[in-house]
């Protein structure tokens, strides 16, 4: 099939605005969601609307198989690219090149528009076929807390960063409880048309009813929290979708089949749109095969419980890999000869239940270490070459990519290094590794890996890490010798905070952090408990100057939105600075001084709250046992429940596309000493026509629904409340943008 070429008449200037952008309606939809992109954002950096039109001339966007696949090609001329997902990535790096980042939590446009389209010549080819992140679970933190539409916003944005992959680790039963992610079964214990599991077992993600939970948790209403902590949640167990109603976990049967099935049906929306933007999906549980003890009373044979599941997973949604993951232990106690022969095993077990169901996707290995103990890579030697070797680095991240990946050839290896640990600093605090993630990307070219995906469980936060990972994965032009070179940050920073406060000096105080941020819990998972400093505060104090050097800059940033992501970092590291300040006055027994900077924590944190990892640190300080109730006993007298920041409001998750025919769901959280009132939600058509009202739904406390109908065309809109609030802050000049993807 010939492939249609779709038309541009711009990428040098605007001059009278008399610009079209053509696609020929036999264009396929990823070509169409290109010339949706770029109109897109020529839109909100230059507040032009170009014309799609289905015929015309000018300069063109086509397909050029020579540039190979993924890769693209952008010249005053047009964008190419080597395949539709390259020209796709040719159009997101188009934007790049109009200011924009993307980040996994949602779009970083800046304020000052552009008043033309600069020249641009460059040409982009990934350096690793597979590149994207592995989203972990089992704390409050991460995919416990996602929904369907956390699913779709990160996958969204994984495209928008050229990445292409996501894939997810389950948990079994009693290591340490059966997770939602895989179901396992037999083939006859779901219906082979839909699905629907019959039969199923005991599953969990962290909810705050839920005692004991992984780390230090305890059970807590969210009702019962401080400082308007509150009024972030709408219902006393803050639970993920799929466990609604069934906290803190099913108790019964068919409360366990329901679990399952909801969450069958998220990924299955989740990985259609996935596979919609060329991003490869995963799941996998732990090798041997833990059957959980109700499926084991009726059978322990893996051969035909892997059936079960692969036909289940083919009857349920899209896959394109499935990994088996060795067990952490192996990395912390090492392995003995017969546990390596018995995965080896059970592996092939698994490889005969694949070809037997005629499964569509492949296996795959990963686990804490790359191989056994005696030889890392052993499996190589072991196993077929068309099963991909994969293993995140040790240490929680510390370590380096294993050299062990450069002794195997042949195969697909992908490197796994992490975003974040969720040890040492905790998943509670502030870790900036660019270097490391261009340290580890640097590496694993070296070793030759085909892939190249980031461990984690936040997304806001993580934004600079998660950004030079995918960089890297691109370009590693920064690499020069000698090779640890590849740990200067200062480049990477200073684009960073131009791009998100129109500052690049302002880079230089997280080029400082970046693998040097404060530790206030430095033991415990996925953070520890707040310990009582007895050093004196004036000598902690200078490890937190950067706090008060981050905050005279303030005076020189310009615009709602650059002024909105500078308050988020500079509350986030308020929030830390008061942190260690609370540990010192524990110590030194200063009640008012306990309460003061405890106040100051939680409400620089509510004032920072942008997404569900950001709530879940919320979560933290209220459960996890060493934290709130054990602060409170040094303070002298109950914290206040009223929320003591400045009014705010926000939408957690951000999406930026949907599908023809769905409705887009707006979860709000209105943030005021006093209830918001009406919110409302502000929607027309992408730059053009009126703005229509629609009044959201209040559901409890601080929290509103909204559901936008289904578009026929792409949209934007903005958010209303109380006197004077608005979301996001540059609205309506700028506002969410959202495209209808066929």
């Amino acid at each position: 099939m010939k492939h249609p070429i779709l038309i541009l008449t711009l990428l040098t200037a605007l001059p009278g605005f008399s610009q079209t952008i053509v696609c020929p309606p036999a264009a396929s939809p990823v070509v169409k969601l290109a010339a949706k992109e770029i109109r897109r954002y020529v839109y909100l950096r230059t507040g032009k609307l170009l014309p799609l039109a289905t015929e015309g001339q000018g300069s063109a966007l086509r397909l050029d198989p020579s540039l190979g696949v993924q890769a693209f090609r952008i010249s005053p001329e047009g964008i190419s690219g080597g395949d539709d997902i390259g020209l796709l990535y040719g159009a997101y790096r188009f934007a790049e090149k109009l200011g924009v980042r993307f980040c996994l939590h949602g779009d970083v446009i800046p304020d000052e528009r552009l008043a033309a389209i600069p020249d641009i010549e460059e040409a982009g080819k990934p350096i690793f076929a597979l590149r994207g992140v592995n989203p972990w679970g089992a704390h409050a933190f991460g995919i416990d807390a996602w929904g369907t539409d956390d699913y779709k916003a990160v996958i969204t944005q994984m495209a928008k960063m050229r990445m292409n992959f996501i894939g997810m680790h389950c948990y079994p039963e009693g290591h340490p409880y059966a997770e939602p992610t895989v179901w396992h079964g037999l083939t006859g214990d779901f219906d082979p048309a839909t699905g629907m599991v019959s039969k199923s077992y005991v599953t969990r993600y962290f909810n705050t009813l839920l005692s004991p939970a992984w780390g230090n948790y305890q059970a807590k209403k969210t009702s019962e929290y401080s400082f308007g902590g509150a009024r972030l949640f709408d219902d006393d167990a803050w639970a993920p979708e799929v466990f609604r109603g069934h906290t803190p976990q099913p108790a019964s049967v068919e409360d366990c089949n329901d679990v399952f099935n909801r969450m069958g049906a998220q990924l299955g929306e989740a990985f259609r749109l996935a596979r919609a933007l060329g991003v490869k999906t995963c799941l996998g549980t732990e090798t041997p095969l833990i059957a959980p003890k109700a499926l084991a009373e009726r059978s322990n044979e893996a051969q035909a419980i892997y059936e079960g599941t692969f036909r289940r997973i083919m009857a349920t949604h899209p896959l394109d890999y499935f990994w088996l993951w060795t067990p952490e232990g192996w990395t912390w106690e090492g392995n003995k000869p017969e546990q390596y022969t018995a995965t080896v095993a059970d592996i092939n077990q698994a490889i005969k239940a694949l070809k037997n169901v005629k499964a569509p996707f492949q296996l795959a290995t990963c686990g804490w270490v790359l191989g056994p103990a005696h030889d890392r890579a052993a499996f190589d030697r072991d196993m077929s070459e068309d099963i991909p070797m994969s293993a995140i680095s040790r240490g929680l991240g510390t370590a380096e990519v294993d050299p062990a990946f450069g002794r195997i050839s042949g195969r697909d290896k992908w490197a796994i290094p992490w975003l974040e640990g969720d040890g040492g600093q905790g998943l509670a605090g502030l870790q900036l590794w660019v270097g490391r993630m261009r340290r580890d990307a640097v590496d694993a070219r070296k070793y030759g890996c085909t892939g190249l995906m980031g461990l984690h469980w936040r997304t806001d936060i993580l934004a600079p890490n998660a950004s030079a990972l995918a960089q890297a994965a691109w370009d590693q032009s920064w690499a020069k010798a000698p090779p640890r070179q590849a740990l200067l940050v200062d480049d990477f920073f200073a684009d960073w905070a131009q791009a998100n406060f129109g500052l690049p000096d302002a880079g230089k105080v997280f080029a400082k952090l970046d693998g040097n941020s404060p530790v206030i819990t430095p033991n415990g998972c996925p953070v520890g408990p707040l310990q009582p400093d007895a050093r004196p505060w004036s000598a902690v104090a200078p490890a937190f100057v950067f706090v008060d050097e981050f905050e005279a800059l303030g005076t020189k940033i310009k615009g709602a939105g650059n002024l909105e992501r500078f308050d988020y970092w500079l509350n986030t590291f308020k929030y830390l600075r008061a942190l260690a300040r609370t540990r010192c006055a524990m110590a030194t027994g200063q009640e008012e001084e306990v309460f003061s900077a405890w106040s100051e924590a939680s409400t620089c944190l509510l004032q920072s709250v942008n997404s569900p990892g950001a709530l879940a640190t919320v979560v933290t300080m209220e459960n996890e046992r060493g934290w709130s109730d054990a602060v409170a006993k040094h303070a002298g007298k109950p914290w206040t429940k009223d929320y003591q920041g400045k009014p705010r409001m926000f939408v957690p998750t951000v999406r930026s596309a949907v599908r023809q025919g769905e409705s887009l769901s707006l979860k709000i959280i209105v943030l005021d000493k006093a209830p918001a009132g009406e919110v409302v939600v502000h929607c027309r058509p992408l730059g053009k026509g009126a703005w229509k009202s629609l009044p959201a739904t209040h559901l409890a406390r601080g929290v509103y629904r909204a559901n936008l109908p289904a578009a026929s065309e792409d949209f934007e809109y903005y958010l209303t409340a109380g006197d004077g609030l608005s979301w996001p802050a540059t609205a309506p000049g700028i506002s969410q943008t959202v495209v209808v993807l066929e």
